[in-house]
Parts: C-alpha cells; structure tokens; sequence
C-alpha cells in the first residue's frame, strides 16, 4: 500500500511539473491569440477595400482569395481556443471534479493547446507571407489604378433607348396610362405646375424603355425635350452639359466647356427652361443627391412641364416625387403571353414562327426569365444563333442561367445585374451573397434569414441597435434596391417572404463560387468533389428518394454553415464531421435520435433549424445557441429542462403551441418567444415569465377554463414586460373567451408595435392601448364600442393597419370623428349592424377599407356604413355581408344601401361584395331589432 502511494505521490508531482510549463506555455497562446484577432481585423479591413474594387486584376483576385481563406483559418483557430481551453467556464458548467478527473482533464487541455500553438505558429508564417505578396505583387498600386477601371465599357440601356417598335410587347397599356396622366392638365394654375414620373422597379424590367416610348408619344407637344442617362458614379458637369445640349441643340458651346462649372451652368439652363414647357427624362438615378443637384436646373415655371425619372430603388423614387400631384410608378413584370410573344418575335419574327415541337421547351426558358425583358432579349439572341432543332433548345434550357452570365453584348443580363451588384456597399453585398445558399423559386422566411445573417457573423450592432434591428434595417435596404423580391407582404406592408429573381441567383452562385464563400451541391446529380476548402455548404437535393452518404462527402472540418433543402426522410448526415460549425438549417428530417445527440456537441451552433419531433436533454450543451427554430415538433408538447441551460437563446421559434419550460426564467437572453400555451404550463413558469427582460416578441395561447393563479400570474408577468421591452403581442384562443383580467395593465407597454388577439375579447376597449404612440398594427376584439373608446383609438399617432371586431348593442351611430387615425392605412371592421359613420377628413389615409356585417336587421333598421365619400385617398372597398337568418328582403337592402355609399365617392373606388351563410359570433336573427343578443364563439373560432 506505502509503495503504490508513494508510485501516486511520484507521478503527481510530474504531473503538477506539466502543468507548471503548461501554464507558462497558455500565457504565451493567450499572447498569440490577441495577435491573431487584431489580424483578423486588419485582414477584414483590407478585404473590404478589394471588395470595393470595380474591376480587379488577376493577381488581386488570386491574392484576396488567400486574404479571405487566411481570415476563415484565424477565426477558426480562436473559436476552437475559446472552445478547448476556457477552463473557467467548463468549471463552472461542471462543477468541481475530482483529482483524477481533473488531472484527466488538464492533460487533455494540454494536448490541445499544443496542437493550437502549432497552429498559430502555420498562421503566423502564412500571414507573412500574405504581406510579402501583397508588397511583391505591388498590390496597392493595382487597386487604386487598376488598368481595367480606366476603360468606359459601352452603356448597357442603349438598346432600350433605341429599341424596334414592331417588336416592343405588353408595353401598350402602362405607355397609354402614363402618357394620359401626364398631359392631364386642370384649368386653374395650380393644374399647370411642373410634374414628376418616377419609374422604379428590378433592373432590366424595361423602365428605360416605358419611359422612352412614353416620350416618343407625348414628346412633340413641348417646346423642348431631352433624355439624360446618370449611371452609378456620374460626372455632375457632365450630366448637367448633356442637358443643356439637349434643351438647346442650336447653339455652339466648345468654348463655354472649359470654363464653365456646375452652377454657371445650372443657371444657363434655368434661364433657357423658364418661359418654355419641357420634357426630360433624367434615366437611371442611384442616389437622391443626384436629384437634388439636377432638380435644381429644371425649373417650376408653371408651363406643364414633365420630368421622368427612373431608378431601380424605391426609396429614391418616392424622393423625387415629393410634390402631392407627382406619382411613383412600379414597373411590373411581362405576362406569360407577352414573354412569349417577345421571344418568339425575337427569335423567330413573328409570334406564329415558333415550331411546335419547341414551344413545350421554350415556356420552361420563360420560367427562368421571370417575365425579365432584357432578360428574353439576351437569351433570344442567343437562341437566334441555333438551329431550331429539339437538341440545341435543350442545353439552352439545361444551361439558361450560365447563357445569361457569359452572354458579351453590352446590354447582358449579366452586365445590367453587376450594376446593381457592385453599386451596394460591403455589408449588403455580404448580406445579399448569402441567399445564394437557397435554391431556385426558394421561398426565403424573412426572420430566419435575418437570424442566420447574425449567426454567420454578418450582422454588427451599431448606432445604439441591437444586431436583429440592424440586420432588419439591411433586409429593408435590399429591398429598397429591388434586389429581393417580396413575395408575402402583411398588412402592415412588412416583407414576410421574399426570393430571388433567378438571373440574380444566377449572378450570386457565379460570385460565391469565384470567393469561394458558398459550395453547392445539386440539384442535378450531387457533385462530391468540389474544389478547396468548403466554408459553407448548401445541399439541394430535388427528389425525395435522393440521398448521400457521409463516405461521399468532401471534406468538411473547415464548414462554418450546413444547409439541406428538400430530401426524403430519415437522411444520413455528417454531423460528427463538423467541427467549426455554426449555421445548421435541415429541411429533411433526422435518420434517429443518436444524430440529434452529436448535434447537442456542436458546441459553436449559433443557429438551428430542426425539423424534429422531440429534442434530447442535451439542448442545452449547446451554449452558444442563438437561435433555435422547430419546424415540425409536434411529438409532444413539453420541451426538454435542458433548454433552459441555452443562456445566449435569444429567439426560440416552434409552430406548435408548446408548454413554458420551468426555470426559463433563467433564459435571460431570450428575445422572441411564440406559440406557447399559458393555461397548461406549469404555474412557476408564466410567473416566471415577466423576468425576461429582453423579450420583444411574445405569442401566447389562453383558453378557459385555467388556473385562479395562472390568470393572475399571467397578469402580473405582463405588466412587467409593459415596463422592458416587449414590442409585439399576441393573445390567442381556441374558442371566445373574456381576458379582461388584461384590461388594466401597468404601466402600459410604451414600446409595443404590433397588439393582435384572435378570439379573445375584452368586454371594453383598455385604457392602456390610448398612450402606444409606437404602435402600428392591431387587432382588437371588443364587445362594446363607445364614442369614448374610438376617440381613444383615433389619437394612436402611428396606427397603420387596425382590424377591430365589435357588435354593438346600441341603435346610435359610431362617429369616426375629424382627424382620427390621421396614419392609418388600411380598417377592417367585423360588426353586427353597419353603424359607422366617417365625418369629413377622417382617416385621410385610409387606402383600404374592409367591412363585415350581418344582414339582418338592415330594412328595418336602416342602418349603413356612411360618410365613405369623405376618406379622399381610398382606393379599395371590401365587403362582406353575412346572410345566417337574415330574410331575402333585408339581404338585398344591405347590399342596396352600401352600394349606394361606395358610390358616393369622387375617385370611383373599387367596391367588392361578396355573401357569407356564417356570421363568426352568431349575434344576429331576424326578427326585431331589439332582440339581438351577442352569443359570442357559437360559429366557432374566428
């Protein structure tokens, strides 16, 4: 026993030796790592200003290549630091082990930072030798006069200025629009003041060519007209000469070239424009300080002259039309049948050209064209250039994308998108290069791709915002830019869901490939051999019987992001092959429960998406978990305990209304909680959760009969949200039910913006709504509405979209009173009897009106919604009338009186008005009027 004591004693005091020489080795590795970091952000500076380069040279291009690689490697190296050495924290994680197990895991530590210290010294040799290159290649000097820069490539809208009218398709109707409202003149002065057109929309849509052939209708009725392209970086005297040119071609300038600046010549074309009625087109505006500047040579002299703009970005559209009477234009895309029919005039000469036997594949080329026209042109010129044979039609179709990016006129698709590419600034270009990783025709959610940005390390706070208001402020701008398409749009005019045109995909698969930022693999047959190293990986498999197997895999320990769309089920992953992973987005669903085991070790996970039915206890291993989403976890009801250990959770998204955790009050991070059933979870849990004093986005499920103490609880922990950060709620029920144990919150939530119920009332409007300057939209489930009340509502100064679900009981009318909801864009109102009554300059931006009411009681009541006529900017008229109980005779007179409203008003409104058999709150029937009662949930939920 004394001998295999002291054989303990002996290799404990080698082992403490070690750890001594350890210590003394990590305080050098702590050193290395600071050095390492600050490269890393030398490394991203520089990056950033090869990215702004326009046109880099070869070697540039090679050489930031390896910058970027260098950087990915550094970044790498620290986050694996931070994970194998930071004793503290697994300490604090694990608690105190024993000797053995410490001894244990010291040792393990010291084989890591053997191998990091290894790693830092290869970095550090290829850092220098990234700088030798950089002086060797003379590097500086190529990027700040890069031989390519100085060459003017032809103006790719040249073709849409001089375009063949026999061939011009779907352009009539807009051409004729516009032209009519842009001569339309009133007699008074005012009528004859100076007009603003702004055509906005996707590049290569046809702006250059509406607005054109708008001018070549109209144009000869001014005494003068001119047509002034911009471009992203124009020359302000240049541009300002071209108008002054154009205005007056009768006069010589050589001279008056030279010495001449801005404002002498902005003078000179004020004088030639004041006593004359002009028209110009001033194409392609980028940025709203070129309008200022030219807006200022063209003068209001209240001679009807016209000014068209066109720009690819809304924001500048809206700019330049400032004025009341100006008008901002969306250019849409070209039907199917116009698509068609420039295709086959471009490519065949006339519509009926088109051999049938190719027709099947010409609509599958169409498809990708997105109803684009430059984007048919480019790819009936190049289909003009086969034989119309099957065989050539079908690699044109197999290959349209890449036909479209290497197509070398001066007016290719490719050369329109770099445009818009190259003219956002770093981070968009980051942001937008990233939904390269999404498939074609790709539905992209707006929330998850705004989660993934953060993850991926994209998203910096700044200016006193948090990461996800900045990253929502970059989705806005691409937006903006016509860059995204919206597909989904709520009624509060927020993008839910967005996708790519697909020449853009095209664009942003070439330029990932060329950074090496994004790997594909399909949706054809999966390559498996990409070339270098894999930082991010997107796998589109486009069947679900396709799989593949990790023995086919590349390599994949440098993979930051790992995506799969489409797939059967059950698929073989290579988790265990991650080891820097920090975006994983599955579509397909799990082949067992030891996958989502070896996930739980995937210890730098910022962003997870799971189509799962139920999780492991291991969650919660995963530390540095942002985000978590469930796709599809229906299984059970109950999260496992071991979420409440993800400290750093900030959005934790399911589709299914879930049970609270208990403890998550402990989840202090948390930000977004949706879809959790309150009435079921455990009473300590929705006590618990008025702690989470960063939660902005609360959704939750109530139902009778609950809990006296779950009620308030519930109360409680809402009030005190209203006093953090909570800016969306939303109060859900399977069936109606009173929730007026909410009526009285306080204080009131100051910082909400959205506020929605759904079959859930309050017997009154709450006080506490009258102060929410901030909120926007709402949803508001009453049963009485007193005049008090929507003068309360009325006063909300940021209300755009209100839907309110009232039966009032009393014969008087409701007055929506002058000025109330002076921002309100679109009401929609559910009632028992049509008792509004809109007083003059009410609403007076209501755009959208929506109104449902039951029939009964119409003829003998006479009761109707009145005063439409004065909501002056209405557009769209819905109703909905509903007929349970109702007699034919009250039927027809409901629909008589609200025509007769409609038809009031001076715009001509649209007026739509369909019949329903179900009333949601049953509350009405046919007999006499003071018998109707509210028997509120008899429908069923609404």
């Amino acid at each position: 026993m004394m001998e295999a004591t002291g054989v303990m004693d002996s290799l404990l005091k080698k082992l403490g030796d070690l750890l001594a020489e350890e210590y003394t080795r990590l305080k050098g590795v702590r050193r290395e790592i600071r050095f390492l970091r600050s490269e890393l952000n030398s490394m991203n500076a520089v990056l950033q200003k090869c990215a702004a380069m326009e046109s880099p040279d070869v070697q540039v291009k090679a050489w930031t290549r390896e910058l970027r690689e260098l950087a990915y490697d550094i970044e790498d190296c620290v986050d694996e630091f931070v994970r194998g050495v930071d004793t503290k924290r697994q300490r604090q994680r694990h608690g105190r082990p024993s000797c053995i197990k410490e001894c244990a895991r010291r040792l393990k530590a010291l084989v890591t930072r053997h191998e990091i210290a290894n790693q830092i010294q290869q970095l550090k040799a290829r850092v220098v030798e990234v700088a030798e290159q950089r002086v060797r290649y003379k590097l500086d000097q190529v990027s700040s006069s890069s031989p390519c820069s100085s060459i003017r490539a032809t103006d790719p809208r040249l073709w849409a200025l001089f375009p063949e009218e026999s061939q011009l398709v779907g352009i009539d109707g807009p051409r004729d629009d516009l032209a009519s409202w842009l001569l339309m003149e009133d007699d008074d002065l005012a009528g004859r003041r100076r007009k603003v057109l702004s055509i906005y929309g996707f590049g290569g849509l046809g702006k250059t060519t509406l607005a054109n052939e708008v001018r070549r209708k109209i144009g000869k009725q001014f005494d003068c007209e001119a047509v002034v392209p911009v471009s992203q970086k124009p020359d302000d005297k240049k541009i300002l000469w071209n108008i002054l040119t154009r205005v007056d071609k009768n006069r010589t300038l050589v001279h008056e070239r030279e010495i001449w600046d801005e404002q002498r010549i902005i003078e000179e074309i004020r004088d030639l424009l004041e006593h004359k009625r002009y028209f110009i087109i001033i194409d392609d505006i980028w940025s709203e300080r070129d309008w200022n500047l030219l807006k200022c040579a063209l003068p209001e002299n209240n001679m009807g002259s016209r000014i068209i703009t066109t720009t690819r970005i809304e924001s500048i559209a809206k700019a330049c039309c400032s004025l009341p009477g100006d008008r901002c234009y969306k250019i849409e895309a070209l039907s199917e049948s116009h698509s068609r029919s420039l295709l086959f005039k471009k490519v065949f000469g006339s519509e009926d050209g088109c051999p049938d036997r190719i027709k099947h594949i010409s609509a599958d080329i169409l498809r990708k064209c997105s109803g684009l026209p430059l984007a048919i042109v480019c790819i009936a010129s190049l289909l003009a250039s086969k034989p119309n044979m099957i065989e050539q039609w079908e690699k044109v179709r197999a290959s349209t994308g890449y036909a479209l990016q290497i197509k070398q006129d001066p007016g290719g698709m490719e050369s329109i998108l770099s445009l818009s590419y190259s003219d956002l600034p770093q981070h968009l270009k980051t942001c937008l290069l990233y939904l390269s990783v999404f498939p074609e025709d790709y539905d992209i959610e707006r929330g998850s791709l705004l989660r993934r940005w953060i993850a991926e390390g994209f998203i910096k706070e700044e200016g006193g915002l948090i990461a996800e208001d900045v990253a929502e402020s970059y989705f806005n701008e691409l937006i903006n830019r016509s860059m995204i398409i919206p597909v989904d749009i709520d009624r509060s005019g927020k993008v839910r869901v967005c996708r790519l045109h697909d020449m853009m995909l095209e664009l942003l698969k070439s330029r990932a490939t060329e950074e090496n930022f994004v790997t594909i693999m399909g949706p054809g047959p999966l390559s498996t051999n990409p070339e270098g190293v894999i930082r991010r990986l997107s796998i589109q498999y486009n069947d679900r019987e396709q799989k593949l197997e990790p023995q086919e895999m590349p390599s994949l320990t440098h993979v930051r992001s790992f995506s799969t769309f489409g797939g059967s089920y059950n698929q073989t992953l290579p988790f265990a092959y991650f080891r820097v992973l920090r975006v994983l987005s599955l579509d397909c669903q799990l082949s067992g429960a030891d996958d989502l085991k070896i996930i739980c070790k995937l210890h730098q996970l910022k962003y997870l998406r799971l189509n799962v039915h139920e999780l492991p206890a291991e969650i919660g291993e995963l530390r540095y978990l942002e985000t978590l989403e469930l796709c599809s976890y229906r299984g059970v009801n109950l999260l496992p305990h071991g979420v409440t250990r993800l400290q750093h959770l900030r959005h934790l998204i399911v589709n299914w209304m879930m049970l609270l955790p208990e403890a998550i009050g402990s989840m202090q991070a948390l930000q977004t909680l949706p879809h959790f059933n309150v009435r079921d979870s455990p009473v300590s849990a929705v006590q618990e959760l008025g702690n989470l004093k960063n939660l902005r986005d609360l959704s939750i499920s109530w139902n009778e009969p609950a809990e006296g103490r779950c009620k308030e609880y519930l109360a409680s922990s809402l009030n005190k949200l209203s006093s953090y950060n909570l800016q969306s709620l939303n109060i859900v029920s399977g069936q109606a039910i009173p929730v007026d144990f909410l009526a009285s919150l306080s204080p009131p939530p100051y910082l909400l913006k959205r506020f929605w119920m759904w079959n859930s009332y309050f017997q009154r409007c709450p006080k506490w709504i009258g102060p929410l300057n901030r909120l926007t939209e709402m949803k508001l489930d009453v049963c009485e509405m007193e005049d008090e009340d929507l003068d309360l509502l009325g006063h909300l100064p940021a209300l755009v979209h209100f839907q309110l679900w009232v039966v009032p009981l009393r014969k008087e009318k409701i007055i929506i009173k002058r000025n109330g909801f002076r921002s309100l864009n679109a009401f929609r109102l559910w009632s028992g009897l049509p008792c509004l009554v809109f007083q003059e300059k009410s609403m007076p931006r209501l755009e959208t009106l929506e109104l449902m009411f039951s029939a009964c009681g119409a003829k003998s009541y006479g009761s109707t919604h009145s005063g439409i006529e004065h909501l002056h900017d209405l557009k769209n008229v819905n109703v909905t009338i509903y007929t349970d109980g109702a007699r034919q005779s009250n039927i027809e007179a409901a629909c008589h009186m609200i025509r007769q409203q409609i038809a009031k008003h001076p715009n001509n409104v649209r007026g739509n008005i369909t019949y329903s058999s179900g009333y949601i709150g049953g509350v009405m029937n046919d007999g006499s009027v003071d018998e109707e009662a509210i028997v509120l949930g008899s429908e069923g939920s609404k």
